[in-house]
């Protein structure tokens, strides 16, 4: 084959995997067999592997809208929270005993 015909049946590929991701969607959607994640119709077709021009000519918007339509969508990650190195205790530390404390029990050596 040559590149045209590759390059017409990629995107002949790619449409048709997004009509069936739509349709796959509503589907579940409809007859509650999963719970899909609530994401936009811009998402959709982006995870489909359409590219946001190729979105924008289907959903007659302009590629910056779907862009922003995009990053509005997304969801930022969690990650774990930083701790500081004064904050954080070395692995295999010993604790060490206030002053006037027993490193034993926390008493003080009075209390014995």
């Amino acid at each position: 084959m040559d590149e045209a015909t590759t390059e017409v049946l990629e995107r002949i590929d790619k449409r048709l995997a997004a009509i069936l991701a739509i349709l796959l969607d509503q589907h579940l959607r409809s007859t509650d067999l999963a719970k899909p994640r609530p994401r936009s119709i811009d998402r959709l077709l982006t995870d489909v592997g359409l590219s946001g021009v190729e979105i924008g000519r289907l959903l007659g918007k302009s590629p910056q809208a779907v862009s922003q339509a995009l990053a509005k969508n997304t969801v930022p990650r969690r990650t774990a929270p930083r701790k500081s190195a004064s904050t954080s205790k070395a692995v295999g530390a010993k604790k060490t005993a206030r002053p006037g404390r027993s490193a034993s029990r926390g008493r003080s050596a009075g209390d014995r």
